[in-house]
């Protein structure tokens, strides 16, 4: 195993997704991949990134990113994403958000999660039945490892593999496993599902009346669950800048 995996794993590897509003295939066509593959390979060096995998399909794009900045991976997330969405807004005579939410982002905690998660991001189009192997994609990062072509050099193997040597056998190696990527998010949608229930309410009252937010994140917090902003606003239907300046004035209100 490599020094950088053994001593830095979990703070600066991570498992990033981004996907269309509604699950939209903002992907769809090849120029549309091309394009965000473009933008990849234009950014990560400027944001000091190395790309250890990545599987672009129709309506969601799976990224494995490796930096000693964590904030480098949000920078390049939002950029090559602000940029993307507003191609695709040109190109499709539209307006408005391209993409649901923020982007996902899980931090990579052992070689072992490293590994799994190779492998899931490359067998994403095989498990949708798009191809019948991870050879036949275009568009993700398998066959990049074979030839050693675009982000995929003897740096790259050395982080994941520890060794260039033997580093195909490897990675031929690696067992498929699902990997859950909403997790938290199916469980946070049901703890508010759970609240509605509760307090006799619709989403559309907190939306209206602050004092039903409020009560919600109480209940998510006295009840354990992981708070995430981005993703409670996507769930109430509700602007993400919305809710930070209702929960910012409440504080500000109680404080006085």
């Amino acid at each position: 195993m490599s020094r950088i995996v053994k001593g830095l794993i979990g703070n600066i590897i991570t498992h990033n997704m981004v996907q269309g509003l509604n699950r939209e295939n903002i992907f769809i066509k090849n120029k549309y991949k091309e394009k965000y593959f473009e933008l990849m390979k234009k950014f990560y060096k400027q944001f000091d990134i190395k790309i250890i995998a990545y599987c672009i399909m129709d309506n969601h794009v799976h990224l494995l990113l490796y930096t000693e900045d964590i904030q480098n991976i949000t920078k390049f997330m939002e950029r090559i994403n602000l940029i993307y969405a507003k191609y695709y807004n040109k190109v499709n005579n539209r307006v408005g958000y391209v993409f649901r939410g923020r982007f996902y982002m899980k931090p990579i905690y052992s070689q072992n999660h490293l590994f799994r998660c190779i492998k899931y991001i490359h067998m994403n189009p095989v498990k949708k039945g798009i191809v019948k192997g991870e050879a036949e994609y275009k568009f993700s990062s398998y066959n990049d490892y074979f030839a050693k072509k675009n982000f995929i050099n003897s740096e790259v193997l050395n982080l994941v593999f520890g060794s260039e040597e033997n580093y195909l056998k490897n990675l031929e190696s690696i067992e498929y496993q699902e990997i859950q990527i909403e997790e938290n998010r199916k469980s946070l949608e049901k703890a508010i599902s759970d609240f509605l229930i509760r307090e006799n309410i619709s989403k559309n009252q907190i939306k209206e009346d602050d004092k039903y937010l409020n009560k919600l994140i109480l209940f998510l917090l006295e009840n354990s669950y992981r708070i995430n902003k981005t993703a409670i606003a996507e769930i109430l239907e509700i602007s993400r800048s919305a809710l930070y300046r209702r929960l910012y004035y409440d504080k500000k209100r109680q404080k006085n």
